[in-house]
């Protein structure tokens, strides 16, 4: 090396680089568009699963309010003569006026409300989850998303 100049290898080899890099010139920004697309995705199908698991948490707690108030709901004259006397349509007739009375209860698109064999209150409640947000990739739900949920309740 002398005079401060480059073998001839050496600088083959510095402009075979060059022209690489040129080449690959903007694809690092596409696959870092790509990425954050991909992570948005991923955020929004979270948030919307999270939003449908909190809708369904609220039904059924009032699907346990529902059931204990129906449980409740005994026929006086006939637990003096020693019957619980809960029958399904007690239940159902408790459930349907406690569900009127909820502030959450104008959700509830279905009820199905029956005693067990072993005397406990049950009560289904379904309903439709609707998140704020939808991205595309959940759009075949859009009309809304079933949530369907039971509560019991002794009525001992």
């Amino acid at each position: 090396m002398t005079g401060g100049r480059l073998p001839d290898r050496a600088r083959k080899h510095l402009a075979r680089l060059r022209a690489q890099t040129r080449e690959e010139s903007g694809r690092v920004l596409v696959l870092s568009i790509g990425a954050l697309a991909v992570a948005a995705m991923l955020v929004a199908v979270v948030a919307t699963a999270s939003a449908v698991y909190l809708d369904r948490k609220a039904l059924l707690s009032l699907a346990d309010a529902t059931a204990a108030h129906a449980a409740a709901a005994i026929d006086q004259g006939a637990y003096l003569s020693g019957d619980l006397g809960v029958t399904d349509g007690s239940v159902d007739a408790a459930a349907l006026e406690f569900l009127q009375e909820a502030p959450d209860g104008a959700a509830v698109t279905g009820l199905q409300a029956s005693v067990t064999a072993d005397g406990a209150a049950e009560v289904t409640l379904s309903s439709l989850s609707r998140p704020e947000f939808l991205p595309w990739v959940l759009a075949p739900w859009s009309d809304g998303i079933a949530i369907t949920v039971t509560g019991r309740a002794n009525a001992s």
